[in-house]
């Protein structure tokens, strides 16, 4: 069996092709949130905070030296989209529960064992 360099092009396009569809999908998105919460030392975390058109965006590891100063001083009713580990997410969750907001979507991303979650 002969392979082309015509035919050879044409697969490795149609591969990519597929790949960049796929991704979009497997990506968390945090559409409609003007807040995104997210943790800086995980890259996936930070490739969805960048790929995010929210206003704020939070960073969990300068969080933890700050004891949440940045959660604890949002104003209420603005929503949260966040991709980060199951204990970040809980404490996130609790303190912005307090500020009123109620959970809208929780997704455990098996991939990279972080979880995507939406609060509004």
């Amino acid at each position: 069996m002969s392979v082309s360099r015509r035919q050879m092009l044409g697969g490795v396009a149609l591969v990519g092709a597929a790949g960049a569809v796929g991704l979009g999908r497997i990506l968390p998105r945090g559409d409609g949130a003007r807040i995104v919460v997210f943790d800086g030392a995980r890259p996936a975390s930070r490739t969805f905070a960048k790929s995010t058109a929210a206003a704020r965006r939070i960073d969990l590891a300068d969080e933890a030296r700050t004891n949440w100063r940045g959660l604890r001083s949002l104003a209420k009713g603005a929503p949260v989209a966040g991709y980060t580990s199951w204990n970040a997410y809980v404490t996130a969750r609790g303190w912005l529960e307090e500020k009123g907001l109620r959970l809208v979507s929780e997704t455990l991303d098996r991939r990279t064992g972080l979880v995507v979650w939406s609060m509004a």
